[in-house]
């Protein structure tokens, strides 16, 4: 399995509109998707982080293809970047079960 996970850094109040627009995101596709918002630590407090699973690279190559061909997706991307800041990363991981 693959988890692709990414990390925002999200404009200051703004944490409640992303978490609910990422969750719009998690409805209408239908995949698998966890978000974390940081509850305890030392780290940028304002951050986002989402674990997206794929059962193999070409899935999410597939996944992704199509979520960019949608024609709601700019609006999507449009409302997504006016809440967040620059910055932020984009892992792919195997997991070991």
């Amino acid at each position: 399995m693959i988890v692709e996970r990414r990390t925002w850094n999200v404009k200051r109040g703004c944490m409640q509109e992303l978490v609910a627009l990422g969750n719009s995101f998690i409805e209408t596709t239908g995949s698998t998707v966890r978000l974390y918002t940081p509850t305890v630590g030392l780290g940028r407090q304002d951050t986002l982080v989402a674990d997206h699973e794929f059962e193999s690279l070409a899935e999410m190559e597939s996944f992704w293809k199509e979520w960019f061909a949608r024609p709601d997706t700019p609006a999507f991307l449009g409302k997504w970047e006016a809440l967040t800041e620059r910055g932020g990363t984009s892992e792919i991981w195997n997991l070991v079960e």
